[in-house]
């Protein structure tokens, strides 16, 4: 039997901290009005700082959360408020001086006439655990829709 050098062993125990998989968390947000302060939904608590920082809306109102766990190269697709589709791939993490740094690809996308129509594809490099505020566009109702995306 063929025995492993210990710094071979050290090094598997230490890219076994990485994360082989992501949970994704997509939250839906509809927001509307200006000027004032601020009215944020009591289940936006956890970004209701970060909302309020980036965007300039008088009111922010809870309408989804899902999440999915994927294991690195695997993605999921979320249905949005405005008819569009999301779609979240994980691509691995890495360690940057201390703190696990994810990589996601995200697309957003409709369909017309049948046909697949990419509206936005990007990759993004997140600290585990920071959400992504996205403003995506204006729903039928005329807020507009904005993500929070997380992974951890």
């Amino acid at each position: 039997m063929r025995r492993m050098p210990l710094a071979t062993v050290m090094i598997f125990l230490a890219l076994g901290g990485l994360a082989a998989a992501a949970d994704v968390t997509v939250t839906q947000v509809a927001a509307s009005g200006s000027g004032g302060s601020a009215s944020i939904d009591s289940r936006l608590g956890d970004v209701k700082a970060s909302l309020a920082k980036k965007f300039t809306f008088s009111k922010y109102e809870f309408l989804s959360r899902k999440s999915a766990k994927l294991e690195e190269g695997a993605s999921s697709t979320w249905k949005l408020s405005d008819g569009n589709s999301l779609s979240v791939s994980y691509a691995g993490a890495s360690d940057s001086g201390g703190s696990q740094t994810l990589t996601l690809t995200m697309e957003i996308f409709g369909e017309s006439e049948g046909r697949r129509k990419t509206l936005m594809k990007t990759t993004i490099r997140r600290s585990k655990g920071q959400p992504l505020l996205l403003g995506v566009g204006k729903m039928t109702s005329g807020a507009t829709l904005i993500l929070v995306i997380k992974a951890s």
